[in-house]
């Protein structure tokens, strides 16, 4: 999914660093508000919002490059809202562009007490911010195999499935996700690799040889 819609209107999704933001524009668009409101409560409140936390300044040429990038993940023009600009066009972009996190969302559009704001709010949360991720979107960990692993110094194999089992369970380890299933899979791998590991192990220290 590279867009969501709120209130019939395509918003596209804008990453930086891995984290999804908006622009002030977006956010205008999507609440249905004169250009310009959400920037001037930003600006009338900045003594409350914490740079790198709330928000991010980028210089003009990152920002042109997060628009090519979701560009290209959408096939299509980037909506015109993501930075609206009297110079019309993304090139031509020379300042910094604000860049708000979540919290720095939430804090904006406080003051929006109108319906349309509580629903534009939830299905930002809820379907921008924070994405319920496909199955087909989770990446496994690669898991080496037996035989890999046995062509391994034993120390070697024995630090790689470590890593392996830290990177499964930092990424697809949280209950009720829908990672659990992507580390259920994984585990049924990594725990016969691990035992296969201590096997190998034991083998190499003197009067620790596992009988078969």
């Amino acid at each position: 999914m590279n867009a969501i819609t709120l209130s019939n209107t395509n918003m596209p999704l804008v990453e930086y660093q891995g984290q999804r933001v908006v622009t002030f524009a977006m956010i205008d668009e999507a609440h249905q508000r004169p250009e310009g409101t959400a920037k001037a409560t930003f600006n009338r409140n900045i003594r409350h919002f914490l740079e790198a936390t709330d928000f991010v300044k980028v210089p003009a040429a990152v920002y042109r490059e997060i628009l090519d990038i979701s560009t290209r993940k959408q096939s299509g023009k980037v909506c015109a809202y993501t930075k609206r600009t009297r110079k019309k066009s993304a090139e031509k972009i020379t300042e910094d562009v604000t860049l708000v996190f979540e919290s720095g969302y939430l804090m904006i559009v406080k003051p929006f007490k109108d319906d349309l704001s509580w629903q534009i709010q939830r299905e930002l949360v809820n379907s921008y911010f924070r994405p319920v991720p496909h199955f087909s979107d989770i990446r496994p960990i690669p898991v080496p195999t037996l035989e890999e692993l046995e062509a391994m110094p034993p120390q070697q194999a024995a630090d790689l499935i470590a890593q392996v089992e830290h990177q499964s369970k930092r990424q697809h380890g949280q209950h009720g996700s829908a990672e659990m299933t992507q580390r259920r899979r994984e585990l049924k791998l990594i725990r016969p690799a691990m035992k296969r590991v201590v096997s190998l192990i034991q083998l190499s220290i003197p009067g620790l040889e596992v009988k078969s």
